[in-house]
């Protein structure tokens, strides 16, 4: 490894973790409602990274029942590779250093109760490495994990990418031998959730994928990017039929900025709803965030009526529109069944404005939401 491309790494020291956050995630008591939980992302470098850090805050406030904070690994060149040109340096694996994820993690436990999953990837890691990370966290107090294969950069094959670990089971495995050995007593401590895919070409592959992972100990799987509800109760239902028996939460995204929706569209393969673009493109000024949360909170509510556990929103560390949608599901009884009373109302509404500044006319403007038929 050249001195050049990698920065040492420093370990991260981290505050006392608060007891919600240090707390086994396998035996609360199970919540009376759907749960609903928001992805954050590190700040990136860069005079926006104050921001950021506000937004986080402010997503903290909407007091989710957890957060997941992303985990973005830095790729440096070593060989060529299988796939590579002759004489092209491709080939890659990842370099441990300090991750701006590990700052995150300690800032949600040190700042408040909310509990967190920390994201963890594999692809172009040594072993060393991932139980390195994994140890960290938990001395940070982490108790949940979401275990991804990762990504390799855009461009690159993944074959091109050097490390021990290949696919995401292996990483749920590695996870489950050092909670092992962290804690020595025998017992669960830790939970550990895997990716699911809804829009999936392959079914019988996604299914079989999402059985070795449970195999391998997982017992929560979290889908990625859909539009369509019954692209996700079809993976559920199939799930279920061939002995996946973890919950499978829906993340999900406001659908309220067509152009994001683009750009995960450019990235993840999965087209966005002809309908939906239409609606979003007819519509000007705030009408478009309106349709867009009226999407969101149709999609949102056909998912738990059809039995999803609860919702986890995708909030690429936007407010506005992530706030936006926390309080229409709650105001409009998407996550409890029922319409709250007005005491209810009134506390979340206090609560939202209090997240976002200056947002009290907005959110007036709404009120009150008539709850799905």
């Amino acid at each position: 490894m050249s001195p050049s491309l990698a920065q040492p790494y420093t370990r991260h020291v981290a505050p006392k973790p608060s007891p919600a956050a240090i707390a086994p995630s396998l035996t609360p008591a199970e919540p009376a409602r759907p749960s609903l939980s928001l992805e954050l992302f590190p700040p990136r470098p860069g005079r926006y990274a104050s921001q950021t850090w506000g937004a986080l805050d402010r997503l903290l406030a909407a007091r989710p029942d957890f957060v997941s904070v992303t985990y973005r690994p830095r790729f440096i060149t070593t060989a060529g590779g299988p796939t590579a040109a002759a004489g092209s340096p491709t080939r890659l694996h990842v370099v441990r250093e300090h991750n701006p994820s590990e700052d995150v993690v300690a800032h949600v436990i040190a700042t408040s109760r909310v509990p967190l999953m920390a994201h963890l990837t594999c692809l172009g890691y040594r072993k060393a490495n991932v139980v390195e990370i994994v140890r960290l966290f938990l001395d940070m107090g982490v108790r949940r994990f979401l275990a991804l294969r990762g990504d390799p950069p855009r461009g690159v094959a993944a074959e091109d990418v050097v490390g021990e670990l290949r696919h995401a089971d292996q990483l749920v495995r590695v996870i489950r031998e050092v909670e092992a050995e962290y804690f020595d007593d025998g017992a669960r401590h830790v939970q550990v959730a895997v990716a699911a895919y809804p829009a999936a070409v392959d079914y019988a592959r996604e299914i079989g994928v999402l059985a070795a992972k449970q195999a391998a100990g997982a017992d929560l799987a979290i889908t990625q990017v859909f539009y369509e509800s019954e692209d996700y109760l079809a993976l559920a239902r199939a799930a279920s039929y061939c002995g996946v028996t973890m919950p499978i939460l829906p993340g999900i995204i406001p659908l309220t900025d067509l152009r994001r929706l683009t750009r995960l569209e450019d990235l993840t393969g999965v087209s966005v709803p002809t309908r939906l673009s239409q609606t979003l493109t007819s519509r000007q000024g705030a009408s478009v965030m309106t349709a867009g949360i009226d999407a969101t909170l149709q999609l949102a509510g056909d998912l738990i009526e059809g039995g999803a556990p609860g919702l986890h929103l995708y909030t690429f560390n936007r407010t506005r529109p992530a706030l936006d949608v926390i309080s229409q599901f709650r105001l409009g009884g998407v996550l409890d069944g029922a319409r709250p009373d007005r005491v209810t109302q009134r506390e979340i509404a206090r609560a939202y404005i209090n997240a976002v500044p200056g947002s009290g006319a907005r959110l007036t403007g709404r009120m009150p939401v008539a709850a799905r038929p």
